[in-house]
């Protein structure tokens, strides 16, 4: 489960933050882990086995139908998130093959430019007597 601030915990199992550190976090009933910048923090499973339903949980069908409908409006979110980076992949491959195509017009433009730019250097002209 996901870990939260103490305030937060408090918040969750409905007590004031105060008593919930005297009577859970300095007595132990609960444990206390810390998070990479040291700060304590309550994994939520701790809070549901002391304090069993947190504070804002429904009934079981409430959550599932609310679930249920997070899901069916996560997925069109998604779809719509799927259709825009294919849109976006599709342009950035087309621009790739136009940027290919006019690499390779440059290369050639300069392989004919350097192959009228090669010369053969005249033999030297004591060559010419000495045949």
């Amino acid at each position: 489960m996901a870990l939260v601030s103490i305030s937060e915990a408090a918040r969750l199992a409905g007590v004031a933050r105060s008593h919930f550190y005297k009577a859970y976090v300095d007595t132990g009933k609960i444990s206390v882990s810390k998070d990479f910048q040291g700060k304590r923090k309550i994994d939520t499973s701790e809070i549901m086995r002391v304090f069993g339903v947190l504070a804002g949980q429904s009934s079981s069908a409430e959550v599932d139908a609310l679930e249920k409908t997070k899901k069916t409006e996560g997925h069109t979110g998604q779809e719509e998130v799927i259709s825009l980076l294919k849109q976006q992949l599709q342009e950035a491959k087309q621009e790739a093959a136009e940027r290919e195509q006019w690499y390779r017009q440059q290369i050639g433009e300069l392989t004919s430019t350097v192959k009228l730019l090669e010369h053969q250097n005249p033999a030297p002209f004591w060559q010419k007597w000495f045949k």
